[in-house]
Parts: C-alpha cells; sequence; structure tokens
C-alpha cells in the first residue's frame, strides 16, 4: 500500500495530479490511498490521519504555507517523500525546500508524462526505504534477542575465568559495556521457607534476575547472568570517583535498593555479596571471587555485605584454614571440645557468636567449618543435643515437663514442646506416654 497526499489550493491542480496517479497504477497490484488538502492546515491534519508515503505539495498556499506544513510533517513523519510543486521557479523556494530534503521540483504547469515519471521514481525510492527499514528492524530484533545470550556468555566466561574463550572486544562492543570502573554483585534468594518448601521455581528465579536487571540498568550499566547459575551474578559499570569511600557507600546503598525492590515485588528475601571496583573486564573475576567470599560472610542479621568489611575476617578464617589443611584431626578434636562445651552447657544461654569467641573463632568461619564438621548448622545441632537430652530425662517420672525444659536450656515449655515435636514427631509428654 502506498499513500499519497496532494496538498493544493486549486481543485483542478488536485483532480489531475489524482488522475495521473490512478492511471499509473490502474494495471499494477500495488494499493494506493490518496488523500487531498486545499492548504497547509490540512496538510498537516490529513497527514496525521493517512500517514502518506509521498506528499505532493504546493508550496503558496493560503495560510501555512507548503515549506512550513513540510517542516511540521517531517516532525512526525521523518521518512515521507516530498515533492513540491509551484508556479513560482526562485532559487530561495529551492535552496529552502532542499534543507527540508525535499526529493522533487516540479514546476506549473507541469507536464504529465514528467509527473508520471516522478512518481513511479518517488514509489520506486518509498519502496526501497520501506525494504531497507525492514532489513534494519529485523537486524536489529535479531540483536535484541541475541543480547540477553551474549550477556550470559560473557558473565559466564568472567565467572569461570574463561575469557580466552571469547571475542571479549566484541562483545563489549555490542553490549555497549566497556568495564571501567566496575563491581560483581551476587544475590542470593532464599528458595526455601520454615518448613522447607521450595517456592523459587527456575521460572521465578529467570523472572526475579530479568527484574534486578532492568532496575540496575536504570542508574548504571549492567549484565548479569541468572539462568545457568546456582546465585543471581551481576557486573555493574558504574562512574568513576575518586572518593573510595564513598564509592563503597554507593555501592553498598544500591545492593540494598536491590533488596528491597525484589521483597517489594516478589516477596522474597535476598543475601547480596559485593566485590570491589576494578577497571577492565580482566578483574571482574576477581570482583567475582570477592563477591562470593563477601556473601559467605552474609547473617539473618547483616543480609548485604561488601568486601572489603570482611576482608580482614577472611584473613583469618584463611589462616586458621591452612592450620587444618594438613591436620584435620586437630580441627575434629577442636570441634569435640566445642561440642562437649554445647552439652556442659545445656542450660545456658549459648549462641553461635560467643561460642566461636571462645574458641577464638570468627562467627563466620565457625558457622562454616561446624556445618562441615557435624553435617548440621549451629543452632540444628543445639536443638539435637537438648532434645536428646530431654529424651533421657523423660525417662524419670519424678520430673516434670516444665522441669526439663529448663534442664535443656529452653525457657517456653509451649516453645519447647514445639521443638520437640518437629524433631520427634511428638510432644515431649505423648513422648514419655510411650515408654510407658
Amino acid at each position: 500500500m502506498i499513500r499519497f497526499l496532494i496538498a493544493d489550493d486549486e481543485k483542478y491542480v488536485r483532480d489531475s495530479i489524482r488522475e495521473v496517479i490512478e492511471t499509473t497504477f490502474k494495471e499494477k497490484e500495488e494499493q494506493i490511498e490518496i488523500g487531498e488538502a486545499r492548504n497547509g492546515r490540512e496538510a498537516i491534519e490529513v497527514s496525521e490521519r493517512l500517514r502518506p508515503d509521498i506528499v505532493i505539495i504546493d508550496i503558496k498556499m493560503p495560510g501555512i504555507d507548503g515549506l512550513k506544513a513540510i517542516q511540521e510533517i517531517r516532525n512526525f513523519l521523518p521518512y515521507a517523500y516530498f515533492m513540491i510543486l509551484t508556479a513560482y521557479d526562485y532559487f530561495d523556494y529551492a535552496v529552502e525546500a532542499v534543507r527540508n530534503n525535499v526529493k522533487e521540483y516540479i514546476l506549473k504547469p507541469f507536464d504529465r508524462t514528467e509527473l508520471r515519471n516522478k512518481i513511479m521514481d518517488a514509489v520506486e525510492h518509498v519502496q526501497s526505504e520501506k525494504e531497507k527499514r525492514k532489513r534494519e528492524i529485523e537486524y536489529q530484533e535479531k540483536i535484541y534477542n541475541l543480547i540477553p545470550v551474549m550477556e550470559n556468555e560473557l558473565s559466564y566466561s568472567i565467572v569461570n575465568d574463561m575469557l580466552e574463550v571469547i571475542d571479549v572486544e566484541m562483545y563489549m562492543d555490542y553490549l555497549n559495556i566497556y568495564f571501567k570502573n566496575s563491581f560483581c554483585m551476587v544475590v542470593k534468594l532464599k528458595e526455601k521457607d520454615s518448613n522447607g518448601t521450595i517456592y523459587v521455581t527456575e521460572g521465578l528465579k529467570a523472572q526475579i534476575g530479568e527484574h534486578i536487571k532492568l532496575f540496575l540498568n536504570q542508574r548504571y550499566k549492567a549484565i548479569g547472568s541468572y539462568r545457568f547459575t546456582k546465585d543471581l551474578i551481576y557486573f555493574i559499570e558504574r562512574p568513576l570517583s575518586n572518593d573510595t569511600e564513598e564509592t563503597k557507600l554507593n555501592v553498598i546503598n544500591l545492593a540494598l535498593d536491590v533488596k528491597s525492590e525484589v521483597k517489594r515485588f516478589f516477596g522474597i528475601s535476598v543475601k547480596i555479596g559485593l566485590g570491589r571496583c576494578y577497571d577492565g573486564i580482566h578483574l571482574m573475576h576477581e570482583s567475582y571471587q570477592e563477591a562470593r567470599e563477601a556473601l559467605e560472610y552474609s547473617s539473618e542479621n547483616v543480609s548485604v555485605v561488601h568486601y572489603e568489611d570482611v576482608e580482614h575476617l577472611i584473613e583469618q578464617d584463611q589462616f586458621l584454614d591452612d592450620r587444618f589443611k594438613n591436620g584435620s584431626g586437630e580441627k575434629f578434636a577442636l570441634f569435640k571440645a566445642v561440642e562437649q562445651y554445647i552439652t556442659d552447657n545445656l542450660r545456658e544461654d549459648i549462641n553461635l557468636k560467643d561460642t566461636a569467641a571462645k574458641f577464638n573463632f570468627s562467627p563466620y568461619y565457625f558457622s562454616r567449618t561446624f556445618k562441615k564438621v557435624f553435617g548440621y548448622n549451629f543452632s540444628d545441632y543445639l536443638n539435637l543435643i537438648r532434645i536428646n537430652k530431654a529424651k533421657e530425662l523423660l525417662k524419670d517420672d519424678s520430673l516434670s515437663v516444665k522441669e526439663i525444659c529448663y534442664l535443656v536450656g529452653y525457657n517456653d515449655p509451649n516453645y519447647f514442646s514445639k521443638v520437640f515435636k518437629k524433631y520427634e514427631g511428638v510432644t515431649p509428654t505423648e513422648y514419655r506416654e510411650k515408654l510407658r
């Protein structure tokens, strides 16, 4: 479909041009639509409705003249093909027309054959431009569909320290990110509820991953990987700043905003580890490693951790790892002492932080190593010991359930009963009944 607009204040001129167009296309398969206007204002109004491909317009019309109308129409139809038609063969008009990207300049009275040839040239040009734009749109669509794949491939290559297997420069050019003053953010989703039920499916994880990326790109340039990695991983490029403390604070605030955004939209809690800012893609793997290590030091109370804030703890824990590297027996003996300490102090208010300090460990290292040694996290293991002790004491009928509750370190009999049932499937009273 080719749409024409004929704008001239003389009706016989409009009729003559219409006849030439209709005669030209009478035997062609190409469909046409023709609109008319008597002045510049009507030309603008009809163009807004018809959206013509080719505009044949007189320069001299009452009110808004042809050149002014062309300027207005071009604002919303930048690809329209303009032909000016006038009885005034003045150089100034021709210059102004060229400035407005007018393709043809025809004098009245016009020759019908010449007009027909110029119309055919215009149609050929319009069709060629449409095909060109179609190819450009198809190309852009392919690129658009390819971008997420390229993001994942580049992110995956950084994470696995395998940049040598891809054309890094090409990827950065297509993604328009060059990793100047950039850092890594690793986001861990809370995947299970208190009952152990998984509520973050792969589909939901992808939705959250995409939402975070869009959120980050509102402020900075960012790429992400979340379809083929357990956690959500982002590499973020931000403006260069000489104030390192301000940079660190801005990065932490950004992570806190991401945490709030995910909670607000999806009702899901996250923990976030942040690496340091570096200049250049080849240092992004280091920032990723730092973000992962920082994430290990997150907790229920501290959900966003920057590497610089725990670097000293990481070094301390690495020293302990090196100490136990060739002496697993020494580590096991030490944690057996921890187990004995828990057993001997069941009635006390035992917590991970104080217990770690007693044995000269950081809470983070203690928590991680405790689970490796015993197969349980600290709170679960503490409950297991207390419940096992309670089971022994329930054999003694001289002790009430309430007394046993206090003897094994619980301050609330109702809570004690709930914990006992969680581990044993029955309440303490029911358990005692089974012993009889």
